[in-house]
């Protein structure tokens, strides 16, 4: 892996993981815009590729779920217990998570992608070690918004 630092995170800056399939993506927390229940969620007459609609700010906006592989995916698995809410710039959009937390430490280093990781739009911005034992994918919420849009089309 490339030590090559990326940036240096605030100190003071708290980071959420998102738990999803095993993949853990690390993002400032300041960046989500708010956080439900999978029970807030409305399955029910969702317009694909969303899984469900949440209501947020007098509106409904859409809920996907994303597979490890950060692709798409119709069917929620039951680890499915959380929605993370995300701007878009014209409203929100919802990601479900297995879990979400906040990192009792920041790292202090974040690394680039390895040269085989490296994929044209990839949501990840790099890579970093969490408590000396986890790694962890460094992203951010338009990073994610714009990997979204892409796939829904939008």
């Amino acid at each position: 892996m490339n030590t090559t630092t990326l940036t240096q995170p605030a100190s003071n800056a708290a980071m959420a993981l998102l738990s999803i399939s095993g993949v853990r993506l690390m993002l400032p927390q300041r960046e989500i815009r708010a956080l439900e229940s999978l029970a807030d969620v409305a399955m029910q007459d969702a317009e694909l590729p969303a899984v469900g609609g949440i209501q947020h700010a007098q509106q409904r906006w859409p809920v996907y779920c994303l597979s490890p592989e950060l692709t798409l995916q119709a069917a929620v698995p039951a680890e499915r217990r959380a929605c993370v809410l995300l701007e878009t710039g014209t409203g929100y959009m919802g990601i479900l998570c297995d879990d979400v937390s906040i990192a009792r430490r920041v790292p202090d280093r974040q690394h680039e992608l390895p040269s085989a990781m490296r994929v044209p739009d990839t949501p990840v911005l790099g890579l970093a070690v969490l408590d000396e034992q986890e790694i962890v994918c460094v992203t951010s919420a338009e990073r994610l918004v714009a990997h979204l849009t892409r796939q829904v089309g939008m």
